[in-house]
């Protein structure tokens, strides 16, 4: 059996499309679904390299929590904990199902509350807010159409520490001016 017609046969066992074989072919096969599935792991989408590179970088999420809980910004520090444990959760053995929707759940959560808050304290705020979000939807997008290689991963990475540059720069900024208007 050719590479190729492996992959399909493993795509539509993975999504449920079971194709029906014929006894010849049955026989003929010696890779059937089921040892298909023991040799690559179900619903896994990065390689080992790139799953420990994503690890690793989003521990860098918990520079954004240390210095919300600096600044006393503690409903701040509640989002950036959940999205620094659902980020360490999801890429430890990043799958696609539930962690990673969790993970994409409370970036987007995450995003929402830095924008309410960024809004509400003035407009430089809010523009670094503005410009690291629309720079991050572009390298995510950009990353989702190497499809999961070494270059996407790159441009996750780049996403990690672009919205925890932007985290900072925004409790900075809002620091400073509690600290002018006191």
């Amino acid at each position: 059996m050719r590479i190729y017609d492996r992959i399909i046969e493993y795509t539509h066992g993975r999504y449920g499309n079971k194709t029906e074989e014929t006894s010849s072919e049955s026989e003929e096969s010696t890779d059937s679904p089921s040892i298909m599935k023991e040799k690559m792991p179900h619903c896994k989408y990065v390689t080992e390299l790139c799953q420990h590179i994503l690890f690793f970088s989003s521990f860098q999420l918990s520079f954004a929590l240390m210095f919300s809980l600096y600044c006393q910004f503690y409903y701040l520090a509640i989002f950036n904990s959940g999205l620094l444990l659902s980020s360490i959760i999801h890429w430890n053995k990043p799958t696609l199902g539930l962690r990673r929707k969790i993970d994409i759940t409370m970036a987007f959560i995450n995003c929402i509350i830095h924008a309410i808050y960024a809004f509400s304290i003035n407009s430089m705020c809010f523009f670094v807010w503005l410009l690291a979000t629309i720079f991050m939807i572009v390298l995510y997008l950009t990353g989702k159409r190497f499809s999961y290689n070494s270059y996407s991963t790159l441009y996750h990475l780049l996403v990690h520490a672009t919205g925890t540059m932007s985290a900072l720069s925004i409790y900075y900024i809002s620091k400073n001016k509690l600290i002018d208007h006191s």
